[in-house]
């Protein structure tokens, strides 16, 4: 059940109603939602099938921005949890916590865009446009506030029916990509993984690069695969040296410049090679 509004609520919510069809509408939005709970960064985003990242709406603090602004959307996003809930077709308002591999926190992914951005919580919305294009809310909190509280969560969750309906009637700009760049991100991307150091390492050390690409620390890749940590760490130290790197920051490089090329059939390492 959605909540009660606020008087200042309902005034946010009336001028968010005001701007449907026009581009103040997604600023308007976050300032309904700033309206019930607190936060100092965030951007509105759409998935299409036949394209990259769309940002719709962009109010990122200056930490987001450098990164969002670069290895986010040429590739990093691809690998990201709102990427990957929202690909899963789950709906609804959702903790960074609920959606992301357990120990995130501990992942290399984190380590790459989260800790360095100055964000310490995160909340998304995952809804879809009227013609069933996947778009989040993603609404983070940095270093200048608290992490959100379970009051607060579950305020934005109560708000998650109406967020959605407003999201459903809103006309987004998307589709209007030139035919030329029409692609399947999502499955160009999972073919990649699938390829990616095929012609150097073993099944069981892709097995790792994809746990690590998608954002799972070490201990929860031993996890995965029934390994002990120790195992996964040679893992680790043999899949570096068979593709000449030192740091996950390499490997993560890597694999987007892997996702640059155009689809085949052999490992994208060897045409980076040729």
């Amino acid at each position: 059940m959605t909540a009660q509004l606020s008087s200042r609520q309902t005034d946010a919510l009336t001028n968010t109603l005001a701007a449907l069809g026009s581009e103040d509408f997604g600023p308007r939005l976050l300032d309904f939602l700033r309206a019930a709970v607190e936060f100092d960064s965030a951007v509105i985003m759409a998935y299409p099938e036949d394209s990259t990242l769309l940002v719709l709406t962009n109010e990122l603090s200056a930490g987001d921005r450098a990164l969002f602004d670069g290895a986010y959307p040429n590739g990093l996003y691809l690998l990201s949890p709102l990427y990957l809930q929202a690909r899963s077709g789950q709906r609804g308002c959702y903790h960074i916590d609920e959606i992301a591999p357990e120990g995130f926190t501990d992942s290399e992914f984190y380590e790459l865009y989260y800790s360095s951005n100055g964000s310490i919580d995160q909340l998304a919305y995952f809804c879809e446009s009227a013609k069933g294009t996947p778009l989040v809310i993603s609404m983070e909190r940095t270093e200048g506030l608290p992490v959100f509280s379970p009051e607060e969560r579950q305020q934005l969750v109560s708000l998650s029916p109406l967020v959605s309906e407003l999201v459903r009637q809103q006309r987004w700009h998307i589709g209007d990509m030139e035919p030329a760049a029409a692609l399947d991100m999502h499955a160009h991307m999972e073919h990649v993984l699938d390829l990616f150091g095929s012609s150097t390492l073993t099944p069981r050390e892709r097995e790792v690069v994809r746990l690590i690409l998608k954002g799972y620390p070490s201990k929860s890749v031993a996890r995965e695969l029934d390994i002990s940590t120790q195992t996964e760490q040679v893992h680790r130290k043999n899949i570096y040296q068979k593709l000449g790197i030192s740091s996950h920051s390499e490997l993560f490089t890597l694999f987007f410049e892997a996702i640059a090329q155009p689809a085949g059939s052999t490992d994208p390492l060897l045409t980076l090679r040729a």
